[in-house]
C-alpha cells in the first residue's frame, strides 16, 4: 500500500479527530467539540425562523446554508460513530496490499496508489485554496481600517444568537470560521477516504483479472502436463480469492454507511434545488453577493456528486472487466476445476454489483433533479 497515500489519509483524519488509531481522551474532546460546534451553528441558523418574517428569499438563504451545516454534521457523526468500521476497513486493505508478492502485481497496486495519492493532495490544494476566499476580504478590510459595520457585511451566513451582534462580532465570525474549516475538513477527509478506497477497490479487481490472464496464458500441449494444471488450479483460485476479498471490502464499506448515504442524497436533492432557485432569485433581482454563495454551494455539491459517479463508475467497470477477462480466456482447454472456477466466476459476473449501482445511480439521480 503506498505509503505516502496513508500518511495523506492519516492526517485529513487526524486533523478533525477520526483517525481510527489511538483514540486518547484528548481525540474524543476533540471530536466532541467539533461535532457540538456544527451542531449548534446549526441551531442558530435555524432560530432565525422564529425572529425574521418569511419570505420566499429569505426561507432559500437559510436552508440553502442550514442545509449544507446539516449534511457536514451527519457525515461526520456517522464516521465518528462509525469509527470501529474505519479501523477494519484500513486493516483489511493493509493486510490484503501486504499479501500481493508478484512483482507485476505490486506495480499494478502501487499506479493506483498513486493515483489516490494525487487525487488526495489535489483535494487538499483546492480546499486550501478555496478556504482563503472568504478570510481575503477580512485581510484587506484590515490594511484599509474598515469599521466594523462594514465587516458585517462579510457574514454570509445568517444567525441568530439572542445577544448584541455588533458587541459580540468577533464571536460570531469566529464561529462562522470554525464551521468553514470543520465542514471543510470533514468533505476534504471524507473524500480522501471514499475516493482512496474506492481506487484501490480498482487496483484489486485489475489484479483479479490479471491473475487470470497469466493463469491461461499456455498453450494446449501445456495443458496435459500434470504440473501445469496444478500451476493453473493454483492461480485461478488467487485470481478467484482476491477478487471475492475486493468484493466483500468494498461491500462492507457500502453497506456501513448505506443509512447515512441515503439521508445524505435526499438532503443534496434539496440543497441543490434550493441554490438552483437562490441562484434565479440573485439573477432577477440583481443582488451579486448571493448569487456568488448560491454558485459556491452548486459548485460544490455538482462537484462531490460527479466525484462520486465517477468512482463508482470505475469500481463497475473494473468489476464488469474481470468477466470479460474471465470470458475471453482459453477456459475450454483448461482443468474441470479450473472451468468450474470460471464458471463460478461468470455466474457472479451475471449480477449486478447492486450496492454500487445503486449509489451510482441515486447520485445520478440527485444530479438530473
Amino acid at each position: 500500500m503506498d505509503t505516502q497515500f496513508l500518511y495523506i489519509h492519516r492526517l485529513s483524519l487526524a486533523a478533525i479527530g477520526l483517525w481510527p488509531y489511538h483514540r486518547t481522551m484528548l481525540v474524543q474532546l476533540q471530536s466532541s467539540v467539533f461535532s457540538l460546534t456544527m451542531i449548534s451553528y446549526l441551531i442558530f441558523q435555524l432560530t432565525t425562523l422564529l425572529t425574521t418574517e418569511w419570505t420566499i428569499d429569505f426561507i432559500v438563504e437559510i436552508l440553502s446554508t442550514s442545509l449544507f451545516v446539516l449534511l457536514c454534521t451527519i457525515l461526520y457523526n456517522s464516521y465518528w460513530i462509525n469509527t470501529h468500521v474505519m479501523k477494519r476497513l484500513l486493516n483489511n486493505l493493509q493486510y490484503i496490499c501486504s499479501d500481493i508478492k508478484d512483482e507485476n502485481e505490486i506495480a499494478i497496486i502501487k499506479r493506483y496508489g498513486y493515483s489516490a495519492k494525487c487525487v488526495a493532495i489535489g483535494f487538499t490544494c483546492g480546499f486550501f485554496s478555496l478556504s482563503l476566499l472568504p478570510i481575503l476580504p477580512r485581510i484587506f478590510g484590515i490594511f484599509s481600517l474598515v469599521n466594523k459595520s462594514e465587516l458585517h457585511h462579510n457574514i454570509y451566513m445568517r444567525t441568530e444568537y439572542f445577544v448584541d451582534q455588533e458587541k459580540y462580532f468577533y464571536f460570531i465570525l469566529l464561529h462562522l470560521y470554525a464551521v468553514q474549516y470543520i465542514g471543510g475538513g470533514i468533505l476534504l477527509g471524507e473524500s480522501i477516504v471514499m475516493v482512496g478506497y474506492g481506487t484501490y477497490s480498482c487496483g484489486l479487481f485489475n489484479i483479479a483479472s490479471y491473475r487470470i490472464e497469466q493463469a491461461m496464458r499456455i498453450s494446449s500441449d501445456e495443458v496435459t502436463n500434470r504440473k501445469n494444471k496444478k500451476e493453473i488450479d493454483r492461480k485461478i483460485s488467487h485470481a478467484v480469492n482476491i477478487h471475492r476479498t475486493a468484493l466483500e471490502f468494498i461491500t462492507f464499506f457500502l453497506h456501513s454507511f448505506e443509512g447515512t448515504y441515503f439521508v445524505l442524497i435526499a438532503i443534496i436533492v434539496i440543497s441543490l434545488s434550493l441554490n438552483l432557485f437562490g441562484i434565479s432569485r440573485a439573477v432577477f433581482v440583481r443582488k451579486m453577493e448571493d448569487f456568488v454563495i448560491h454558485c459556491i454551494f452548486v459548485v460544490g455539491i455538482l462537484t462531490c456528486s460527479f466525484a462520486s459517479s465517477y468512482i463508482s463508475q470505475a469500481i463497475i467497470d473494473h468489476y464488469n472487466y474481470i468477466f470479460a477477462t474471465a470470458y475471453e480466456v482459453p477456459w475450454y482447454v483448461a482443468s474441470v476445476r479450473v472451468q468450474r472456477l470460471i464458471l463460478f466466476l461468470l455466474q457472479i459476473g451475471a449480477k449486478p454489483l447492486s450496492s454500487v449501482s445503486l449509489s451510482y445511480f441515486t447520485i445520478i439521480c440527485s444530479i438530473q433533479k
